[in-house]
């Protein structure tokens, strides 16, 4: 089995392969990476599949962006995302004190993951405002990216978020 550095070099595209479901694609041109779904649908429990496993995205309040991610077979969550204030992204606690920074530019529509140095690991590109669909641009090789490809996801599903609450409030 691959893994997701050896993507690398490779277009990495998240797409919505229809519109009447709630299934999202991490895929190259030739394979699907990884996939998130809702099994409910007006839940916001997200569930990721690939690499071989599986995790699921748990919001624990509704009145926070904080999101709990665990393996779908335990009950307690091995990693957090911690939102900061105003949207502006936040940081992944994994095992191990370690962490990645999700930085989101509001005026600029950047979306990007870095390392606790500070080194830039992912970039997200929307190509149009039209299309749905999410260019990934993997920019550095990581091993925490390695052990947690589900970040990408989640990433994409802090996006879908922002986006469903900017539809509420216009």
């Amino acid at each position: 089995m691959k893994t997701l550095s050896q993507y690398k070099n490779q277009q990495l595209q998240i797409i919505q392969p229809s519109i009447w479901k709630r299934l999202y694609e991490l895929r190259t041109a030739e394979n699907v990476l990884l996939t998130m779904s809702y099994p409910k649908w007006y839940s916001t429990t997200a569930v990721i599949e690939g690499f071989g496993e599986v995790w699921e995205i748990q919001k624990p309040s509704i009145w926070r962006s904080n999101l709990e991610i665990k393996n779908q077979l335990n009950q307690l969550p091995f990693a957090k995302f911690l939102a900061e204030k105003w949207g502006r992204g936040g940081t992944f606690e994994l095992p191990n004190g370690q962490r990645i920074e999700y930085v989101f530019g509001m005026w600029k529509g950047k979306n990007e993951l870095y390392s606790q140095q500070k080194i830039k690991l992912v970039s997200f590109i929307q190509p149009s405002f039209w299309k749905s669909s999410l260019n990934i641009v993997l920019e550095y090789d990581s091993e925490l990216l390695e052990k947690n490809p589900w970040i990408i996801m989640v990433v994409y599903y802090q996006m879908l978020e922002r986006r469903q609450h900017a539809a509420a409030t216009s």
